[in-house]
């Protein structure tokens, strides 16, 4: 319903160039008419990382994967999250990590979410795709997702030899079975911003539909890496690039947690800005741990276990933080684009951390 709402919206000539400027708080509000009339439901899905283990150790991974956690769901716990998710009338289930496909019972999980009737999302890095085509073949999707850091050669020194011949590939599987979003995300920064028009024709006729550009956060490992960090000089160049690419076939934006720096350019033509953290989506953990955003990876802000209580419970009954929310960052007071965008995104907030704006107004050498 939401969705539809908004997709009506910004697609209407006289509406739509107020509805983008107020995105976000009209969105809200549709959310919480939703929650007081005890309809709120995940529309947009519900995310579980279903491990922290992968394949890959990159350098500037959110979660920090690599081994799994100690106490991650089993099977029976994880097919129990499932039929609970259904029964609540949950649509989609996006299945991510670290990377998914390494945990042994992935797929008889994802056959679970099927056979329940779960249309379902994953994010992978594409590495054991092939070689679990005959099995990941046989669900419907909503959505897969990958990630490419750069060029061949800077992707496969980052992760490992071939490994870009394989998101390729895994891109092209998906593309095959007609799935409707299929993206990719690259983090951008210091080190591959020069790249992007030529990883662009690389990308153009690719597998994907989309491709999402990231500025490096400070979040898990690329915490240790801010020398990386894009100067307000790179960010402007960033967003020049997208907009010069975001029309087409093969649409090419900001990623979903930075979409609000499109309040800062002119004549913008990209999605408007929405955290619909608490409200349209959340995370399930590994370890069962219930997050409005999974890109905060602190259990500090869990909503409750669904080893304790079942999800369709956890929602219900829990969020406040994100549905009761009065207060933003000091830097929101005054700010022309608040009702765009409402603080940005939640956990870069919820970490001490402003949004970009200042970056992007400020030191540009």
């Amino acid at each position: 319903m939401i969705e539809r709402v908004d997709r009506c919206l910004k697609t209407a000539p006289v509406i739509s160039p107020f509805y983008k400027k107020n995105t976000a708080r009209i969105k809200r509000e549709f959310c919480m008419a939703f929650f007081r009339a005890g309809l709120l439901k995940p529309f947009t899905f519900v995310q579980w990382l279903a491990t922290y283990g992968c394949n890959f150790s990159c350098p500037y991974c959110e979660a920090s994967a690599g081994e799994p956690a100690a106490n991650e769901l089993n099977t029976e716990e994880a097919f129990a999250m499932v039929d609970d998710l259904a029964a609540m009338g949950v649509k989609r289930l996006a299945v991510s990590g670290g990377e998914p496909l390494v945990r042994s019972d992935i797929t008889l999980v994802m056959s679970r979410a099927h056979d329940s009737g779960l249309d379902l999302g994953l994010v992978s890095n594409g590495w054991f795709v092939s070689d679990m085509w005959e099995d990941l073949r046989q669900f419907d999707y909503f959505l897969y997702y990958t990630s490419i850091d750069g060029l061949p050669e800077m992707h496969d020194r980052t992760r490992k030899d071939n490994s870009f011949a394989r998101v390729m590939k895994s891109l092209e599987l998906f593309s095959g079975k007609d799935v409707s979003s299929r993206i990719i995300n690259t983090v951008v920064h210091a080190d591959n911003i020069r790249h992007l028009e030529a990883l662009y024709r690389l990308l153009k006729d690719s597998g994907a539909t989309s491709w999402r550009l990231v500025p490096i956060m400070e979040v898990g490992r690329a915490g240790a890496n801010q020398f990386l960090a894009l100067t307000g000089k790179q960010l402007q160049e960033l967003a020049g690039f997208i907009k010069e690419h975001s029309s087409g076939k093969f649409s090419v934006d900001f990623g979903e947690a930075c979409t609000y720096l499109g309040c800062f350019i002119p004549d913008w033509e990209g999605n408007p800005f929405f955290c619909g953290a608490g409200l349209t989506r959340c995370a399930i953990m590994p370890d069962g741990e219930v997050l409005g955003c999974q890109t905060v990876y602190d259990n500090r802000f869990s909503e409750g276990n669904i080893r304790n209580r079942p999800f369709s419970r956890i929602w219900r009954e829990e969020f406040r933080r994100f549905r009761d929310r009065r207060e933003y960052p000091e830097q929101c007071s005054g700010c022309g684009h608040f009702n765009a965008c409402r603080g940005g995104c939640w956990s870069e907030a919820a970490r001490g951390r402003a949004c970009l704006k200042s970056t992007w107004e400020g030191e540009n050498e």
